[in-house]
């Protein structure tokens, strides 16, 4: 009778873990894109040269180093669009520039770009910023000022 017992219990177990839900593994799936990380840098500060506040004006820089507008005067450090490098990966980038910057009393500037969207090739691009000075003579006040923008990068 016990070993009747003893093998009904090896059965009776046998039989409910057999019926039990079991662990299960199942592989699941981790999906990355190795990139450049992209890094900037200025390599050519942007200069405007001489510029007056003798009236209300605007002074343009474009791409090419040039100046114009009533507010810009011959004279002074030679025009210079920023310049900045990038280095990336090849391939299509999207580029913006921050807003107009007012911290100089009397002065608007705004940066410009000549593309929204620039393409690296051999793992670098250079990117040409130009902008504008708008001059307000009643509150510009005489000097050598500099004021900052922000170019910004992005797959």
């Amino acid at each position: 009778m016990t070993k009747k017992i003893l093998l009904s219990s090896v059965i009776a177990s046998t039989l409910f873990l057999s019926t039990q839900v079991g662990a299960a593994d199942e592989t699941g799936t981790a999906n990355f894109n190795l990139i450049y990380p992209i890094t900037v840098s200025e390599t050519t500060q942007m200069e405007f040269g001489d510029v007056s506040i003798a009236a209300d004006g605007q002074c343009a820089l474009d791409y090419s180093d040039t100046t114009s507008g009533a507010a810009c005067v011959a004279g002074g450090n030679a025009a210079r669009t920023g310049v900045f490098n990038v280095a990336a990966a090849d391939g299509t980038v999207n580029l913006s520039v921050s807003g107009p910057d007012t911290s100089v009393s009397g002065v608007t500037f705004t940066p410009t770009l000549a593309s929204l969207t620039g393409t690296v090739s051999g793992n670098t691009l250079d990117v040409d910023v130009a902008g504008t000075l708008d001059i307000v003579a009643a509150s510009a006040t005489e000097g050598t000022h500099a004021l900052s923008y922000t170019l910004s990068v992005v797959y």
